[in-house]
């Protein structure tokens, strides 16, 4: 891919619209089938963290993608996506691990132009629009939709998925935003000094512990499914 899209957040100066397809927070625009999603680990409704709308050109393009996290409960095994083992660099991913993995998290991929407001959903974390802005600058170190990686750590790239489909980078949040909460929003239970879960003193959710998020998708044509990688 020669081209990238730079990830800008917006303040929002008026409410959130039915048409707005990327931003954080507010009510996630998911088809109206699609149940709202919970936490296999405590049962509890994950929250909606952000989704983005992949534009012509990227390889996801007319597709969206929509992140849920749970922010009810911790576990100190599950406070990032599940690695793979092994040598992480051009790995295949077993069949079936992007489903089964997303235990405390939930990544909805569907076709733009499906997607509704969820009028269902509260939101807990405070609505800002996210502006793409084109570049060809795809090797620069910003939160982008395609162009190059820019690993804080080794390259992590995995090849393919079930040994066949190809797997396509899809974008990056190295500088993640932070994620401000409505006003009647619960804190985010996380893990205390002493490893046990309590309520966060902060005003903000952190996804997966705020590190830098690296998201690889199946490649067009295939069932769209996605592999999240932490960095820190």
């Amino acid at each position: 891919m020669d081209a990238c899209w730079f990830i800008e957040s917006k303040p929002a100066v008026s409410g959130q619209n039915a048409d707005d397809t990327s931003f954080i927070g507010g009510r996630p625009r998911i088809p109206a089938g699609v149940d709202l999603p919970q936490c296999r680990l405590c049962g509890a409704d994950l929250t909606f963290f952000y989704q983005v709308a992949f534009p012509a050109g990227h390889v996801w393009q007319s597709l969206s993608m929509a992140v849920f996290a749970c922010t009810s409960c911790a576990h100190e095994q599950y406070l990032i996506p599940e690695m793979l083992t092994g040598v992480l660099a051009g790995a295949d991913i077993p069949q079936g691990f992007l489903t089964q993995y997303q235990r405390n998290f939930r990544i909805v991929v569907f076709e733009t132009r499906s997607g509704e407001q969820r009028m269902d959903y509260t939101p807990k974390i405070r609505f800002n629009r996210l502006e793409l802005v084109p570049s060809r600058k795809t090797a620069a170190k910003r939160n982008k939709l395609g162009g190059k990686p820019n690993w804080l750590l080794d390259d992590e790239s995995p090849a393919t998925y079930a040994s066949s489909v190809p797997m396509k980078f899809l974008m990056q949040w190295i500088e993640p935003p932070r994620f401000d909460l409505e006003d009647d929003a619960p804190a985010q239970i996380r893990l205390g000094l002493r490893g046990k879960p309590e309520p966060s003193r902060h005003r903000y959710y952190e996804l997966f512990l705020g590190n830098q998020l690296y998201f690889f998708g199946t490649e067009a044509g295939h069932e769209p499914l996605v592999y999240v990688i932490t960095q820190i």
